[in-house]
C-alpha cells in the first residue's frame, strides 16, 4: 500500500480516489482495474495491520478494492475513512485501492450499510472476518447478507463458534460460498488420511478402527477440549464413518479430553509446540486391530511423516513437505474457486454437533449497557 493515505469522512472517499485514479493515470499512464471488492472486518485492533499488510499482497494476484474496517471503545459514536493506493514495493503499477474504516463506539452498527456503499458496483464481494467470532453480536451475519464469498479461519475461533460457522453455511442456501482458511490447511492431512485406504487392505481395515489419537499444539491459556482445526478433522472422520454424532460421550482431564461413539474412541492431547501455528495438528495416529496408521510432524515443521502397518502388507514409511501456506495465498485460493463446499459443510455440521457437550454456548447474556 502506498505509505500515504487522507483520512476523510466517508461523503468524500469516492471523490477523493476518483482524482488519486485520475492522477494516477496522467502520471503513469495506467488504468482503473479491479475484479472484486474484498471487505476485512477485523475483529480487534491489534490486527488491523496484519489484514492490510495480507490485502497488499493478494491485490498483486487479484487487483481489487480492499476495505479494512475495525471498531474501537469510545463514548461518542464516529465512523471515519483513511484512503490510499495500492502500489507493491519495486514496481510502479498500481493494482487496487484501499479504504479503511475506523468506527467508534456505537458506529460500530453502521459498518455493514457503509461497506455496503463503498463496495464496487457490478462486482464480486468477498468479505474476509479476521480474528474470532464475538458471542452474541449479529455483526457477523448483517455482513454477509450482501457478499459472494465470506471467508473465515475457524483456526482463530473458540470450539463452540464451529456451530455458528454450520449455521451461517446452512442458511447461505447457494446465496453465497463460505470457505475455512483452516479448512484449506487440513487438506494435505485429509488427503494423507485418505491415502491409508485407498487400496482393498486398507480399506478392510475399516471396519475394525476402533482407536485415534489426535494431538494439538494448545493455545496460551487453552480452555477448550481441542482446537476446532482437529474438531474439523474428527468432523470429517466421523462423516466418511457414518457415525451419529449425537451419541458422542466426553470425558474430560488436564491437558486431554476423550470422546466415544459407538465402539470408536478419540483422544484429543494438547501438546505445547512452538514452532507451529496454536491449534496446528501434530500427530494422528489410528488403530484397527493390529493395524497402525499415523501421520507425524517432523522437527521441520512443513514435513509430514506417513507411516501404514498393515499385518501381511509391506509399506515403507516416507515423508511429505507441505507448503508455507500463506494468507495472502490461501485468500487467492479462495477467490479463484468461490463454490460451495460440501465437505466442509457435512463437517462442520458433524463435527459441531459431536464437539457441542465440551464447547456449549456462554449460558448468559453480557450485562447490558
Amino acid at each position: 500500500m502506498s505509505p500515504s493515505s487522507l483520512s476523510l469522512p466517508l461523503d468524500k472517499v469516492e471523490p477523493a480516489l476518483a482524482r488519486l485514479w485520475e492522477d494516477e493515470s496522467r502520471s503513469a499512464g495506467g488504468s482503473r482495474a479491479a475484479l472484486l471488492t474484498l471487505v476485512a472486518m477485523v475483529s480487534e485492533p491489534r490486527l488491523l495491520e496484519r489484514a492490510q499488510q495480507v490485502m497488499s499482497d493478494l491485490v498483486r494476484i487479484h487487483p481489487a478494492r480492499t476495505i479494512a474496517a475495525v471498531w474501537r471503545e469510545g463514548a461518542t459514536p464516529s465512523i471515519s475513512a483513511d484512503i490510499a493506493m495500492h502500489r507493491p514495493a519495486g514496481t510502479g503499477a498500481v493494482c487496487g485501492d484501499a479504504i479503511t474504516l475506523e468506527a467508534i463506539g456505537a458506529a460500530r452498527e453502521w459498518l455493514p450499510g457503509n461497506a455496503e456503499r463503498l463496495a464496487l458496483p457490478d462486482l464480486p464481494v468477498c468479505v474476509w472476518w479476521v480474528g474470532d467470532l464475538p458471542d452474541f453480536d449479529d455483526l457477523f451475519d448483517r455482513m454477509v447478507v450482501g457478499a459472494d464469498l465470506v471467508i473465515v479461519n475457524s483456526g482463530e475461533m473458540d470450539l463452540r463458534d464451529l456451530q455458528k460457522l454450520w449455521s451461517i453455511t446452512a442458511r447461505s442456501q447457494g446465496r453465497f460460498a463460505v470457505s475455512d482458511l483452516t479448512w484449506i490447511r487440513l487438506r494435505t492431512m485429509q488427503d494423507l488420511v485418505a491415502r491409508f485406504f485407498d487400496d482393498a487392505e486398507g480399506q478392510a481395515c475399516l471396519p475394525d478402527l476402533e482407536h485415534i489419537l489426535i494431538e494439538v499444539a494448545p493455545r496460551p491459556d487453552e480452555k477448550d477440549a481441542t482446537s476446532t482445526q482437529a474438531g474439523l478433522l474428527f468432523g470429517w472422520i466421523a462423516s466418511v464413518l457414518g457415525l451419529p454424532p449425537e451419541s458422542a460421550q466426553w470425558k474430560r482431564g488436564d491437558g486431554w479430553a476423550e470422546v466415544r461413539i459407538g465402539k470408536l474412541h478419540a483422544r484429543f492431547e494438547q501438546k505445547p509446540r512452538s514452532d507451529v501455528r496454536p491449534g496446528v495438528i501434530t500427530r494422528l495416529v489410528m488403530e484397527a486391530g493390529k493395524a497402525r496408521f499415523a501421520i507425524e510432524r517432523q522437527d521441520d515443521p512443513r514435513v509430514y511423516r506417513w507411516s501404514r502397518d498393515v499385518p501381511g502388507i509391506s509399506t515403507p514409511a516416507h515423508t511429505v513437505r507441505v507448503g508455507a501456506f500463506e494468507e495472502a495465498a490461501l485468500l487467492a485460493r479462495c477467490i479463484e474457486r468461490p463454490k460451495r463446499d460440501l465437505m466442509l459443510e457435512t463437517s462442520l455440521r458433524v463435527g459441531s454437533r459431536i464437539v457441542l457437550p465440551v464447547a456449549p454456548r456462554l449460558s448468559a447474556l453480557p450485562p447490558a449497557v
